[in-house]
């Protein structure tokens, strides 16, 4: 398994190392405005080999062909029929949310509704990130919840973070 080491670059952003199996180096530096650099460590090297410059865009798009998005090797086949109808979402509790102020499990989300809350983003500027929050955390507004569940599941789940209060009670 791959290691990575993570460190901050103050008024810059952040920088992850991963350490390969086979002993080079791949560096990403994201930076505060969104572009992205990475760059190529032979094995043993302190200087870089290669390295390119991307926009936020262009980092996503080679991002999803690097995950498999655009085509997945045959070994992957079983595992794609597994998790063929998860759908992972970021989604940002709005200042007028029905969910503001209620916690986890008085929403059930994982009982009633089959939505795992994987992840809370509860400062994007400062990356301060709680991971797998218990059924106490209270959805806070502007807090991004990073969810899953199936797609169908996914859609009330949004929609009940975009409704205002006056919706919800009309139902």
């Amino acid at each position: 398994m791959s290691i990575i080491k993570e460190a901050e670059l103050p008024g810059l952003g952040k920088k992850f190392e991963i350490s390969l199996e086979n002993g080079d180096r791949v560096a990403v530096v994201i930076h505060d405005e969104g572009t992205r650099e990475v760059y190529y460590f032979p094995e043993g090297e302190d200087d870089p080999l290669s390295g390119v410059t991307m926009t936020d865009q262009e980092a996503r798009q080679v991002g999803s062909i690097i995950s498999g998005s655009f085509y997945q090797p045959r070994v992957l086949e079983k595992l794609e029929t597994a998790v063929a109808e998860l759908k992972i979402e970021w989604l940002e509790v709005r200042d007028n949310s029905p969910v503001a102020g209620k916690n986890i499990g008085e929403l059930g989300l994982r009982k009633n509704h089959s939505i795992t809350v994987i992840a809370v983003i509860e400062d994007k500027r400062k990356g301060k990130t709680l991971i797998n929050p218990g059924p106490s955390y209270v959805f806070t507004p502007g807090h991004t919840v990073v969810a899953a569940g199936t797609k169908d599941k996914m859609k009330q789940f949004e929609e009940l973070l975009q409704k205002s209060p006056a919706e919800e009670d009309d139902r």
